[in-house]
């Protein structure tokens, strides 16, 4: 029993506790930037993902480039078109 008392008062000190953190001015400008670091890294690795796939979309077009205009690749990589 000692310990479910124990456990609920330490639940409402923790609770108080931050409630107070995060009701003051600094506690809430800390929150603030924390979220704001959290978008920042989000838009940043989806500009990353984009850049990343535009730049190996190229390198996958020129491997095909001449069986895309109809080219017949020999086993001597010569080109008879």
């Amino acid at each position: 029993m000692k310990k479910r008392v124990f456990i609920k008062k330490f639940h409402k000190i923790l609770k108080n506790k931050l409630k107070e953190y995060f009701s003051n001015e600094y506690g809430g400008n800390l929150l603030e930037y924390v979220l704001l670091i959290g978008l920042a890294l989000f838009i940043f690795f989806i500009i990353v993902g984009v850049m990343t796939s535009l730049l190996e979309w190229p390198l996958e077009l020129s491997s095909n480039l001449w069986e895309e205009f109809g080219a017949i690749i020999t086993k001597k990589n010569s080109f008879k078109i």
